[in-house]
């Protein structure tokens, strides 16, 4: 089922949280909402879901008002970051409590709930668990319960808020892996809110960037981290580097460094950014030249912190492999890839290495 989100807005008091978001989600879609603390991304899944009203805006299922629907009609499977499973039921029970507090009406017969049950136990592999309780499980699999429950329901849309977040990170990522791969199995058009970048890029159709209540930028992964549409989004997704530089006819300058062209006439203040796999180390020469003050590991890499002689800018870059390098050393820099903005705006993506001269 596809969403409509349109020019979507929640106050909370004097405190805007949503600013007219507007958002089509596709149907079998899985997205990914992801931004900062306080970036409105809950706001949004909870207006979805129907728990919070907002303040103007429509929300439309299928082309239909949502926002005349209740939690119920909605049909929402809902999964949250602490489980909410019950202590005192069982792994079946806690399944099938959503179809057992059914109305009478649409409530399915009690063997009908139990083949219901098992169907889900198998499908989220918790074959022979259906007996023991929440507090004998680990946390991957109460998460699986939490899910299972969700969708004991046959959602019309499945809603995962940080559902990851209190687990450790080799569970993290090997149910993420398999929530996937559940996702493309069952074909629930889905939402997905977390803070982290990894788990939205690798799980996602496409990334929704929310920031301070508005919608940044949208887009397949590969687009978002390759394409930023702005300096908020540049800086936020990965790592990445920013420099305060001047425009002089459609060159970008940094002191007498001359770091690209783009197009005649740009002229003033401008941002560039790049990330630290996107700068190349030359201890000859470069455009850009500074002093290491920092080597350190990160995973399977190491990266370094330098000065630059320019501004007194510290940089991070990361280091070739085999590259013996050390606090104290000398290099130069050269940009193979930066993003340019002005007034927020981007200007160029672009290959240094080709363009800057």
């Amino acid at each position: 089922m596809d969403i409509a989100i349109r020019a979507l807005q929640k106050t909370f008091g004097v405190s805007p949280a949503l600013h007219g978001v507007d958002l089509d989600i596709r149907s079998g879609e899985l997205i990914g909402l992801l931004g900062p603390s306080g970036s409105g991304k809950t706001t949004l899944l909870r207006a979805i879901a129907g728990l919070e009203t907002p303040t103007a805006g429509q929300i439309l299922f299928g082309g239909q008002d949502a926002l005349r629907l209740s939690v119920q009609e909605r049909r929402v499977g809902f999964v949250f970051q602490n489980y909410a499973l019950f202590r005192h039921m069982s792994v079946a029970e806690n399944i099938g409590y959503g179809l057992r507090v059914r109305p009478r009406a649409t409530r399915p017969a009690p063997h009908q709930i139990a083949q219901r049950v098992n169907e889900l136990l198998e499908l989220v592999q918790l074959n022979g668990l259906d007996g023991r309780f929440p507090g004998q499980l680990s946390g991957g699999q109460r998460q699986r319960v939490a899910l299972a429950r969700a969708l004991a329901v046959e959602p019309r849309v499945l809603l995962l808020d940080e559902p990851f977040g209190a687990l450790d990170a080799r569970v993290r990522k090997d149910l993420r892996l398999w929530l996937r791969d559940l996702h493309k199995r069952t074909g629930h058009t889905t939402i997905l809110v977390t803070h982290d970048q990894d788990e939205a890029l690798e799980m996602s159709d496409r990334v929704a960037i929310l920031n301070r209540g508005a919608l940044e930028q949208i887009g397949a992964p590969d687009e978002i981290f390759d394409s930023p549409a702005s300096p908020f989004v540049f800086g936020f997704i990965g790592d990445s580097n920013r420099l305060a530089v001047e425009m002089s006819n459609g060159r970008a300058r940094l002191g007498a460094a001359v770091l690209g062209r783009v197009a005649s006439g740009l002229e003033g203040e401008a941002e560039l950014f790049f990330r630290p796999e996107d700068a190349v180390l030359d201890e000859v020469g470069g455009v850009l030249g500074g002093e290491i003050k920092a080597v350190r590991r990160q995973g399977a890499k190491r990266r370094v912190e330098i000065r630059l002689d320019q501004t007194g800018v510290m940089i991070e870059v990361d280091l070739p492999h085999g590259a013996i390098l050390h606090p104290a050393h000398r290099v130069g820099l050269r940009l193979e890839r930066v993003g340019l903005f002005m007034q927020g705006r981007c200007v160029s993506l672009m290959n240094e290495a080709r363009r800057a001269a």
